[in-house]
């Protein structure tokens, strides 16, 4: 029996525009999984100008980091502030030896985001210590003082640096020298806030 010509094509396009489906579906899952991986793993060589500071967010930063950053970290609100701190769910929290962590602080009023120190317990009451690190290209030292917020990023920027180079720290504590960002969790917590923050910022 002979089939209708105008069927025969209906049923062809038809086709055709099932298989275009399937494969504009199967991209776009590999175009998700690709930037899932890619948000999950910041890039450690990504390098940050550190004349650069700026604490301005826009819309399009800020939706990046609540839709796919903001998982990886607790968050404390200050409703009368109008602030929201958000803490590495990954940070070292032991108060055995020095360890600095790092908040982000988000003003959505102002549209800024800025970055809080956190040192422990070990080194909270200091006002000011002295960080030295020791790499390929020599070693250095690092003043730490209480100060702005802008005093807050440049030295975290140093710090941030310094891991990337793969550089080893110790911190100066009443005279004595201690092991600072002696894990490789306390590093790498401190380095992934880092790049989220800078995200978040736009420096990079």
């Amino acid at each position: 029996m002979a089939v209708n010509s105008r069927y025969r094509g209906s049923v062809e396009t038809r086709i055709r525009t099932f298989s275009y489906s399937i494969m504009y579906n199967k991209l776009t899952s590999l175009l998700l999984i690709l930037i899932f991986i890619l948000s999950c793993n910041p890039d450690k060589q990504t390098k940050v100008d550190p004349n650069e500071i700026t604490f301005a967010t826009d819309d399009a930063s800020v939706l990046f980091f609540k839709n796919v950053r903001q998982l990886y970290y607790e968050m404390e609100e200050m409703e009368a502030a109008k602030l929201k701190i958000f803490r590495h769910k990954k940070r070292d929290q032991s108060q055995d030896e020095p360890i600095i962590n790092l908040a982000i602080v988000e003003n959505w009023r102002f549209d800024e985001a800025y970055l809080l120190l956190e040192p422990n317990a070990v080194i909270s009451s200091l006002n000011e210590f002295t960080i030295k690190w020791e790499g390929e290209t020599g070693t250095g030292e690092i003043l730490y003082r209480q100060g702005n917020k802008s005093d807050q990023v440049a030295f975290a920027d140093q710090i941030y640096g310094c891991i990337q180079q793969g550089c080893t720290f110790s911190i100066q504590v009443n005279d004595i020298w201690d092991t600072f960002l002696g894990s490789e969790k306390s590093r790498e917590a401190f380095r992934v806030t880092m790049f989220d923050y800078y995200r978040l910022v736009k420096r990079i």
